[in-house]
C-alpha cells in the first residue's frame, strides 16, 4: 500500500477528536500515557517522564538505543494481535496495532510499569542485562529507581489492553465507512467511479475501460484522476475492494479459502494469497487463526 495512504490516514486520525479524548480519558484512568506512533513507530512522545527508571535508562545514548531497540521489537507483531513485552530494564509495554481496510495505520503504546516488587532476584537480572548494553547502574540507584516506578499488575494491564482493542474496532469502523463512502472532496467522477467498482467488483473482472465507459470519460482521464485523488490506480483499488471482502467472509464464516477467493472476484487461489499477503502481512489461514484463537496479549521477552 503506498505509504503516502499510511500517512494520511495516521494524520487523520490523529486529528480526529475522539482520538485525543480517549487518550486523555485514558490517561486518567490508568496513570499511564497512551502514545499513537504511526506504522513506523514514530510520531508521538514514548519517553515515560513519570518513571524514575525509564528516565534514567534514556539518559544515556546507549540506553535511549536500548529503548528503541524494544519498542521496534515490540510493534514487530503480526496482522491484528495485540502484543507486550519485558524490557531488559523489567518492566512491561504494551501495544495494540490499529489497521484500517488492511492498511497499518499505527499502533496505540502504553507501559513503561513493573508488574512486580522490587525483588533482588529482579534487580539482579535487570542490572545484569542492561550492564550488557553498556548501561551500568549502581544497586542503590538500580533499587530505589525501580522503587519508585510505578507497580501496575499484569491482570489489569491485560484489561487496560483490551479496552484500547475496543476503541481501536470502534475507530476503525468509523474510518472504514468514510473510507468506502463517497467523499465530497473528491470529484463526481472518481466517486461514480469508486461506486461502480465497489458494486461489480466482486461480479465480474471488470476493466478500466468499463468503468471509463460508465462515467463517460476516457480512460486516461479517468486513470489520472482516480490515482490523484485516491493515491491508488484502478487496479489497486479493485484489488483493495477485493481483498477487504474476501477478509470479512473469512472472519465471519467458517467457508474454506478457495472458495472465498473465487467469489471475491479473484481470477486464481495464487494471486489471492500473493494480494491478500501483501494488504494485511499475513496468509488468510493464519488471519483466520489468529481470529479463531485465543484473546489477550501475544508476549515477547527480550
Amino acid at each position: 500500500m503506498p505509504k503516502i495512504i499510511r500517512h494520511a490516514l495516521y494524520r487523520k486520525l490523529c486529528n480526529l477528536p475522539e482520538m485525543g479524548e480517549f487518550q486523555s480519558d485514558f490517561e486518567v484512568m490508568t496513570g499511564m500515557k497512551l502514545a499513537f506512533l504511526d506504522d513506523l513507530g514514530l510520531g508521538d512522545d514514548l519517553e515515560h517522564g513519570v518513571s524514575p527508571l525509564c528516565a534514567a535508562v534514556q539518559s544515556s545514548e546507549d540506553g535511549r538505543a536500548l529503548c528503541t531497540r524494544s519498542r521496534h521489537a515490540l510493534l514487530a507483531g503480526d496482522g491484528d494481535v495485540p502484543g507486550c513485552m519485558t524490557c531488559d530494564a523489567g518492566l512491561m509495554e504494551l501495544m495494540v496495532p490499529l489497521n484500517i481496510a488492511g492498511i497499518r495505520a499505527g499502533y496505540f503504546v502504553f507501559g513503561g510499569v513493573r508488574t512486580s516488587p522490587a525483588k533482588s532476584s529482579t534487580l539482579n537480572k535487570a542490572a545484569h542485562l542492561l550492564r550488557k548494553h553498556g548501561i551500568p547502574f549502581e544497586e542503590d540507584q538500580l533499587s530505589q529507581c525501580f522503587a519508585g516506578t510505578r507497580e501496575v499488575p499484569t491482570q489489569n494491564l491485560e484489561a487496560f489492553q483490551r479496552l484500547v482493542q475496543l476503541f481501536v474496532r470502534q475507530i476503525a469502523l468509523k474510518i472504514t465507512d468514510q473510507l468506502g463512502s463517497p467523499d465530497a472532496s473528491m470529484p463526481t467522477m472518481v466517486n461514480k467511479a469508486r461506486k461502480f467498482i465497489r458494486a461489480n467488483a466482486m461480479l465480474e473482472n471488470i476493466s478500466l475501460e468499463q468503468v471509463a465507459h460508465h462515467c463517460g470519460v476516457s480512460t486516461g482521464h479517468l486513470s489520472r484522476m482516480f490515482h490523484h485523488s485516491t493515491g491508488l490506480t484502478f487496479r489497486e483499488y479493485l484489488a483493495q475492494v477485493r481483498v477487504e471482502h474476501a477478509r470479512g467472509l473469512l472472519i465471519r464464516t467458517n467457508r474454506n479459502v478457495t472458495e472465498i477467493a473465487y467469489e471475491s472476484g479473484f481470477q486464481s487461489l495464487s494471486q489471492f494469497h500473493r494480494v491478500f499477503l501483501k494488504a494485511f502481512g499475513v496468509s488468510p489461514g493464519k488471519l483466520r487463526a489468529s481470529k479463531q484463537g485465543v484473546s489477550g496479549p501475544r508476549k515477547k521477552n527480550q
